[in-house]
């Protein structure tokens, strides 16, 4: 099926509200578009969904958003989704495809003036919704295309809080540079774009490129990205090390593959020399972020995880070196 056709699809796959604890069902009139779409691809099951759902059914302007759940897992998370949600609109896809197709698909059905892309096992945190909203209304300027907030650790594994720190460390509060004309680094799993912008390069996401791909052809446009530490998510995916090791290396293989597709021989090259070199420079990077730019929260879980975040960096950068020798592979269908 196309990713038209599965568009188009999703008002047949609404599903119907269904009271159920304390959820309240939203009441926006279906004449008015949302204010706010929330576009999330499932693959990870029920346990993580879940959770994520009930925060978003939990804002204060909840009656004023749409979340669309572009459904690849089948099975009891299908079927829970029928059973549990209030207001939903799902679009369920047969096939395995990668996290930007599906995110993709979600995008051409949003029918907000502003669409929010998020995983599905990320919690947001109360007011998520109003600040990202109120970012955008609160100005006329076209060239605002994206806004996105910090990412939080939700979990407190050893393995946990490691995996965090190897992954989100550049997106940890304060997101907000201090100096206003700078470029804020959004991260892919709480951002949300003007549609005007997203439907510019949708085309992107179905090739299986991430968000950063559409944020830097934005700043090359002439678009501004602003951050917003009040709309922040929690990561709550639990992982095991052989998840987390399995996920690390496809994760930068499918990243080093797509950029070895814009890249002359010699650019490739280097990228392939400087490989070696990504542990000590990405942990001299989280390091930095966590001991000189104010962060001491997290100063205690980086010396406590330090061997398995130097372990993860390895194992990172070999993917990126297969990636930037080989390309992606078929990694990019493996993340999760």
């Amino acid at each position: 099926m196309s990713a038209a056709d599965l568009a188009s699809s999703c008002h047949a796959a609404t599903v119907a509200p269904q009271p159920r604890g304390q959820i309240r069902p939203a009441t926006r009139s279906e004449s008015r578009p949302p204010r706010l779409s929330v576009v999330i691809a499932s693959i990870n099951g029920r346990e993580v969904l879940e959770p994520t759902l009930d925060a978003l059914d939990a804002q204060t302007i909840r009656d004023e958003m749409e979340i669309l759940v572009v459904e690849a897992v089948g099975g009891a998370t299908r079927a829970h989704l029928a059973e549990r949600l209030p207001v939903v609109r799902v679009i369920p896809v047969q096939e395995r495809m990668s996290i930007p197709r599906l995110r993709a698909l979600g995008g051409r059905a949003a029918t907000g003036d502003v669409v929010a892309i998020l995983e599905d096992h990320v919690a947001v945190v109360p007011g998520w919704a109003e600040a990202i909203v109120a970012a955008f209304e609160r100005t006329d300027d076209p060239t605002l295309a994206a806004v996105g907030g910090p990412v939080l650790n939700g979990r407190r594994g050893w393995v946990d809080r490691a995996a965090f720190l190897t992954e989100y460390t550049p997106f940890l509060p304060p997101l907000q540079p201090r100096d206003p004309a700078a470029v804020p680094n959004l991260a892919g799993n709480n951002i949300a774009y003007r549609r005007a912008w997203l439907e510019r390069h949708l085309d992107l996401l179905e090739q299986g490129r991430w968000e950063s791909w559409i944020n830097a052809a934005i700043l090359r446009q002439g678009g501004r990205l602003e951050a917003r530490d009040a709309a922040a998510v929690r990561h709550i995916k639990p992982f095991t090390l052989a998840d987390f090791l399995t996920q690390r290396f496809w994760f930068c293989r499918s990243f080093a593959g797509m950029r070895r597709a814009d890249q002359s021989p010699v650019v490739r090259l280097i990228h392939v020399a400087g490989s070696p070199l990504l542990p000590a420079l990405l942990l001299a990077r989280i390091a930095r972020a966590v001991w000189i730019d104010k962060r001491p929260g997290h100063r205690a879980d980086f010396l406590a995880c330090l061997p398995l975040i130097l372990l993860f960096l390895t194992v990172g950068a070999a993917g990126e070196l297969v990636g930037y020798l080989w390309g992606t592979g078929g990694s990019l269908e493996r993340v999760e």
